[in-house]
């Protein structure tokens, strides 16, 4: 065993275990680590961790810009894409890139 969390102070929804060591997350609007250290932050829900590496988190974040809401459909200058967002524990942004992490078959990462 690694560690034992009490059920009651763990939000069950999206409960994932990710990174190079072992970090037990959660997240919706908000990012939450339970183990190896407590931390959180609020983001998006179109964003989520993909990796946690080197006391950073590398975020996926979806982009749409050309989404007309009223009609629920793309406009003629629709556009989707990825960023991979980088943040410190804190929330703070690092840095941003176009393209999507990605994770070869020998265990090691980068950006499409």
């Amino acid at each position: 065993m690694i560690t034992q969390l009490n059920i009651t102070d763990v939000d069950l929804y999206n409960l994932s275990i990710i990174g190079e060591n072992v970090y037990i997350t959660s997240e919706d609007d908000e990012f939450l680590c339970y183990y190896p250290e407590n931390f959180r932050f609020s983001k998006n829900p179109n964003k989520s961790v993909t990796m946690i590496a080197d006391g950073k988190l590398y975020l996926s974040d979806w982009v749409e810009e050309g989404w007309d809401n009223g009609n629920d459909c793309a406009t003629e200058e629709y556009k989707y894409y990825e960023k991979v967002i980088v943040r410190d524990f804190n929330g703070t942004v690092l840095s941003e890139t176009l393209g999507c992490l990605q994770q070869r078959p020998d265990g090691t990462w980068w950006i499409a």
